[in-house]
């Protein structure tokens, strides 16, 4: 809650993306990975990878977790509660529970959890998420604050991926009867931290006389441009990994009995901003400007070190946000002077223009010359051990998205620019590429609507310089074709549809158990194989439900459906779900 203030919960009550339950579809409608909820995974597209998280080992997990920043504060003048359930295929357990409300009206609570449990549809892929958090809003005038805690486990069975694809190209046996290269290998990540903000504003209260007909009032408004903001946040990492040796790892360098891997971090980021704002000047709707220092002290260690080694580094960090009625301009800037990361440099701007009612577009820039993550400066496993010493890497990141809402248009590129990046190579091994690698994607997505039948469809071309150092799909798509309609007076609303998921053959990354990490193969081409599905879904006042039957198509088609190496998508299988939001 530094840069903005915000009280608004956007309640989704519509039935068109509802049957999408899959918990990585809130990044990309096209993810490669185990498709099993709570197992890794990464978008088909570049420019749609989360944002990088604080412990390296949560990133390909971004949708499962809850993060600082993602917490919604809120201002419920009336209880609200969201229950979400998913359920079907392999034991398949998603829930989600939001409750929060007033205690008073300047305090309000909020609790919030989501649980994922799965079998999997293959040997040895269990997975057990508990996202939790927690948090509180207290607002007043001259003062305010923000407090949240999160609490994020993932535990995950570890399989290695398929020991023989030939066998399970040529057959059609159940999912579960494929033998996997690992069947004793664990992986634990958790996260448990806090966050408070807080913020006193200096000004004056205007006070004035209401009378109406025989009745006095007295009304005071405060008005305040400049005010003083704290913001601090702890938060503790690890990761254990577990297994029992075997020829699956080339190497073994401390047990031949017993894997356990361990890696802790641990982080304090403190911040101190000056806050200046002014709003309803003129044409201007809002000017709002924040400065100070931030520091942020940081210690990573492994199971056989004791206290292992504390940076510390400060920063010169600001924001600022400009708005009119057609248009609007943000910024954020950090820079560190002193520390161990010593002149890292993050900047974004982002910049949303109405060309008309009808129409505008949404651009964005990115640049940052930084340090990699402390993980690949070295580490100790009993599979895996390096020490580098890496130069920053350099990221430089623009795109434009063009809305046409009259015709249900949109269409856009996205452009990246890398440089001293890190891969995996063939051997899961990080390697610094000191060579530019340029990513562009350009993409349309289009509605067209014919009466009650609707036709939703997004198409992405994707060009790598060097794709054989980031070997993703050149050509990703996604269709949905569906019926709406309200029936009984506009007491039931369904809908019936089909959707296909598509993207091109490449030589698609392979996954490493023990690291948790992405990297090259040249083994094997993965793609080209269109999944389709499916569904049906009503709603019915603030209840909506779906039931969809996914790759339907791999009951006739040969088993060629992988998204990573030795990693198929998730054969044809029969999920369901409800949503319920209650509020008086």
């Amino acid at each position: 809650m530094t840069e903005y203030s915000d009280y608004t919960y956007i309640s989704d009550t519509l039935t068109d993306e509802f049957h999408n339950f899959y918990t990585q579809q809130k990044l990309s409608y096209n993810n490669l990975g185990w498709m099993n909820p709570g197992q890794p995974y990464m978008p088909a597209v570049y420019s749609q990878r989360a944002k990088a998280n604080p412990f390296w080992f949560f990133d390909n997990y971004a949708s499962f977790i809850n993060t600082h920043d993602d917490i919604i504060y809120f201002d419920a003048q009336k209880p609200f509660t969201l229950f979400d359930f998913t359920g079907g295929a392999n034991e398949l357990e998603l829930v989600k529970f939001l409750h929060t409300q007033n205690i008073t009206p300047s305090l309000n609570f909020a609790f919030d959890y989501n649980i994922t449990n799965s079998m999997g549809h293959y040997q040895s892929n269990k997975t057990k998420i508990n996202a939790l958090s927690f948090n509180t809003a207290y607002t007043k005038h001259r003062y305010q604050s923000h407090f949240n805690f999160i609490l994020n486990k993932i535990n995950n069975s570890e399989n290695g991926g398929l020991s023989d694809m030939a066998i399970f190209d040529s057959t059609s046996y159940p999912a579960n009867v494929y033998s996997t290269n690992l069947a004793n290998a664990y992986n634990t990540i958790s996260q448990i931290g806090a966050q408070y903000n807080h913020e006193y504003r200096f000004g004056s209260y205007l006070i004035d006389t209401i009378i109406v007909k025989s009745d006095t009032a007295i009304n005071k408004n405060f008005e305040s441009n400049f005010s003083l903001i704290h913001d601090v946040k702890i938060d503790r990492f690890y990761r254990i990994y577990e297994d029992v040796p075997s020829d699956f790892y080339a190497n073994i360098y401390k047990s031949n009995t017993l894997t356990f891997d361990s890696v802790a971090y641990k982080t304090i980021d403190n911040k101190f901003l000056l806050n200046f704002e002014i709003a309803g000047k003129a044409k201007i709707q809002k000017l709002h400007v924040l400065a100070g220092i931030s520091n942020r002290l940081y210690n990573y260690h492994f199971i056989d070190t004791v206290k292992g080694k504390t940076y510390f580094s400060n920063y010169v960090t600001g924001l600022a946000n400009f708005s009119t009625n057609v248009s609007s301009l943000s910024g954020e800037l950090n820079y560190c002077f002193i520390g161990t990361d010593a002149f890292d440099m993050n900047m974004s701007v982002k910049y949303n223009q109405r060309l008309s009612k009808k129409m505008g577009f949404d651009a964005y820039f990115d640049y940052s010359l930084e340090n990699p993550s402390i993980f690949l400066y070295n580490y100790s496993s009993n599979h895996f051990q390096w020490d580098n010493n890496p130069s920053k890497i350099y990221k430089n990141a623009a795109g434009i998205d063009f809305g046409f809402d009259s015709i249900y248009l949109n269409l856009g590129v996205n452009i990246n620019l890398l440089k001293n990046y890190y891969i995996y190579n063939q051997f899961a091994i990080p390697e610094q590429i000191s060579k530019s690698n340029l990513i562009a994607d350009a993409f349309v997505s289009k509605q067209f609507n014919f009466g009650n039948f609707h036709w939703y469809l997004k198409f992405t071309y994707q060009y790598i310089a060097d794709a054989e150092k980031i070997p993703l799909p050149e050509f990703i798509g996604y269709t949905n074709f569906y019926f709406k309609k309200w029936m009984f007076h506009n007491a039931l609303q369904v809908q019936f549809g089909a959707d296909v998921k598509y993207h091109s053959g490449s030589y698609g990354y392979a996954y490493m158990p023990a690291t948790g990490a992405f990297y090259l193969q040249n083994i094997k081409e993965t793609g080209n194989y269109p999944n389709a599905a499916v569904y049906a879904a009503i709603k019915v006042k603030r209840l909506r439900g779906f039931v969809k039957a996914g790759n339907i198509n791999s009951m006739f088609m040969s088993q060629q459906y992988y998204l990573l190496y030795a990693i198929p998508d998730n054969p044809f299988s029969v999920n369901f779900g409800i949503s319920w939001e209650f509020y008086d």
